[in-house]
């Protein structure tokens, strides 16, 4: 692990050296996430899942609920066999 000290002039851009992002395994697509306080440089999450939920996004929620059947048999007030 390498660590770097680099004094800040104030109105100046922090700019991170590319050897560094490899270094600490982030190679390829970034994204960024800034906090109160910190900011952290992660991968970018391109799995599977989440290229589902992208697609789905928007078309859940608009049908009434009387839409879905999920052939239960209600038993009770919260039994569902």
């Amino acid at each position: 692990m390498t660590v770097k000290v680099v004094p800040m002039a104030p109105q100046t851009d922090l700019r991170i050296e590319r050897g560094f992002l490899e270094e600490a395994g982030l190679k390829g697509p970034l994204r960024i996430i800034v906090g109160r306080g910190e900011i952290r440089i992660l991968p970018m999450e391109t799995t599977e899942a989440l290229r589902m939920l992208d697609e789905l996004a928007g078309c859940l929620g608009q049908e009434p609920a009387t839409a879905y059947d999920f052939q239960l048999k209600i038993g009770g007030l919260y039994e569902a066999r």
